[in-house]
C-alpha cells in the first residue's frame, strides 16, 4: 500500500490508503478469464500455442483429486502395470495420462483396473473433470481438436505453469533437490522421474516426521531441459562471471554460473584469474568476519589506532581524520591487494601493516602523534612505563609501586593537556 494525501487537506486525516497500482500483462488478462487455477490457466494458453490442449486439460483434470493410481503393490502388479503401461521417464503426468485411457478404455472394470493398481471409482472421476476443462478451453477459443502430440510440447506447457517449484537433483545417489527461492526437499520414491538433474513438480508437500522435524516431498515431477527455461523465461535466466572466496582452497577464485532466478544450475571454477580489485574486496570480507586473522594485527596495532583517534579528539588542532570501522576496512582491503589467498594475507607483517596505517598521516601528525600520545612515558627516575590508551577515558600508566619511589606529583601527556592515570601494580605485578 502507498499513502496519497488528499487534496486541501493537512494532517493525518488527510490521508487515504490507495493499492499500489500494479501492471497486467496481456497472458495475465487473459489468464484470468479462465475459471481455473492460475497455472492451469498458464498451461493452457502454452498449449494452445504448442498445439497440446487435450493433454493439458486433461493433466489439469488429474490434479483435482487424490491419485488413483495405487503405490506399495505387489511386485507382480507392478510388473503387469509396465508391461501394460510402459515405462516412464519424462513425466508423472504421462504415466497418469496412459492409466486413466487404459481404465476408460476398460470401461472402468474393477477387475481389469485392479490388475495395474489403478482405483477404479478414482479415475472414473477424471472423466467428467477432463471434458469440463476441455470446454472452458473451446469457450475461450482454444483449438481442443484430437491430434498428434509432441511430448516436448507438453512438458514445456508445465514447465510454464509451474517454473516457480523448478528443482534440481543435488546428487546421482539420493532424491534430495533444490528448488527455487532457496527451498530444499526429496523426491517421492515413487516417481518415475528419478534420472532427470532437471524437473518441475507439481505437488510440493511438508510431512510431519516422528521427531518433529517437517520433510518437504515432491511429487508429480516432468523433467525438463535448461534451454526451456531461457526460451520460455528469459529474464530469469542468465550467465554470470564472478570472484568468491573459496573456504577450501583459502584462496580467491573466479566461478562462472548459470542461474534460474535465485537457482544456480550449475556453477565451475574458472581457469581465469580473479581481479586483483574483486580479490581484495571478499578477503577484506573474510578478514573483518574473523574467517580470516592477519597475525601480525594485534594490540600494537589497535593501540595504534586508538591513538590516533584519541589524537583527533584531544587535539582537534591538529585536523587529524579519525579512523572509523569503514576506514578500518578501507586500510585492510589495502593489505589485501594484490592476494589471492588467505595465507598471503594472514602473513603479513607487521612492517606491512604500520605502513598502510602511517599513511593514514600526515608526516608532521606522525611526530606530533609519538610527541603528544607516546607508547611508553619515561618518568624523572629514568624509568620507562607503558601507556594503555582506550577509546573513552584517560591513558593508563600501570608501574610497579618499587618504580615509583621518589616520584612526586601526576603525570599527563600532549604538553600537559592529557592527565594520566596510575594502575600502581605490587611487585609481583597484581
Amino acid at each position: 500500500m502507498r499513502e496519497t494525501r488528499q487534496s486541501g487537506s493537512e494532517g493525518g486525516a488527510g490521508y487515504i490508503p490507495v493499492p499500489t497500482p500494479i501492471t497486467i500483462t496481456e497472458v495475465g488478462r487473459r489468464m484470468l478469464r479462465f475459471p481455473v487455477h492460475p497455472r492451469y490457466a498458464r498451461m493452457l494458453l502454452e498449449a494452445d500455442a504448442r498445439g497440446c490442449v487435450r493433454p493439458v486439460a486433461l493433466m489439469a483434470a488429474l490434479t483435482q483429486g487424490r491419485s488413483f493410481l495405487q503405490r506399495g503393490l505387489p511386485r507382480a502388479v507392478d510388473e503387469a502395470r509396465e508391461e501394460a503401461l510402459g515405462e516412464e521417464t519424462e513425466s508423472d503426468f504421462f504415466l497418469l495420462m496412459r492409466a486413466w485411457r487404459f481404465a476408460d478404455k476398460a470401461n472402468y472394470g474393477v477387475d481389469a483396473c485392479r490388475r495395474l493398481g489403478i482405483h477404479a471409482q478414482g479415475a472414473r472421476a477424471v472423466g467428467p473433470l477432463f471434458a469440463s476443462f476441455l470446454e472452458i478451453a473451446e469457450k475461450e477459443g482454444l483449438d481442443v481438436a484430437e491430434k498428434r502430440v509432441d511430448g516436448v510440447a507438453v512438458r514445456k506447457c508445465v514447465l510454464a505453469g509451474f517454473s516457480d517449484q523448478l528443482a534440481k537433483r543435488l546428487d546421482g545417489g539420493t532424491l534430495r533437490c533444490e528448488l527455487v527461492h532457496a527451498r530444499r526437499g526429496f523426491l517421492a520414491r515413487e516417481s518415475a522421474i528419478q534420472r532427470a538433474p532437471l524437473l518441475v513438480v507439481a505437488e510440493v508437500s511438508e510431512i510431519g516426521r516422528g521427531d518433529g522435524e517437517v520433510s518437504t516431498l515432491l511429487t508429480l515431477a516432468t523433467a525438463v531441459e535448461e534451454p526451456w527455461l531461457k526460451e520460455l523465461f528469459p529474464a530469469d535466466y542468465r550467465e554470470e562471471r564472478g570472484v568468491v572466496y573459496d573456504p577450501e582452497m583459502k584462496r580467491v577464485i573466479t566461478r562462472r554460473e548459470r542461474r534460474f532466478r535465485d537457482l544456480v544450475l550449475e556453477a565451475r571454477v574458472s581457469g581465469d584469474e580473479a581481479p586483483l580489485g574483486e580479490a581484495a574486496a571478499l578477503l577484506t570480507k573474510e578478514v573483518l568476519a574473523e574467517r580470516i586473522k592477519i597475525e601480525a594485527w594485534d594490540e600494537t596495532v589497535e593501540q595504534w589506532i586508538i591513538r590516533v583517534n584519541r589524537l583527533a579528539e584531544w587535539f582537534p588542532e591538529l585536523e587529524v581524520n579519525v579512523l572509523t570501522e569503514a576506514d578500518r576496512a578501507t586500510l585492510i582491503e589495502q593489505l589485501c591487494y594484490g592476494e589471492l589467498g588467505a595465507r598471503a594475507v594472514k602473513d603479513k607483517d607487521k612492517a606491512e601493516i604500520m605502513a598502510v596505517l602511517r599513511d593514514w598521516l600526515t608526516a608532521e601528525q606522525l611526530a606530533v602523534l609519538d610527541d603528544y600520545l607516546p607508547e611508553k612515558l619515561t618518568m624523572a627516575n629514568g624509568r620507562k612505563a607503558k601507556i594503555e590508551y582506550a577509546a573513552e577515558g584517560p591513558p593508563v600508566m600501570s608501574a610497579r609501586i618499587q618504580e615509583l619511589y621518589g616520584i612526586e606529583g601526576g603525570f599527563s601527556l600532549g604538553h600537559g593537556r592529557v592527565p594520566v592515570k596510575i594502575h600502581v601494580l605490587a611487585p609481583n605485578y597484581r
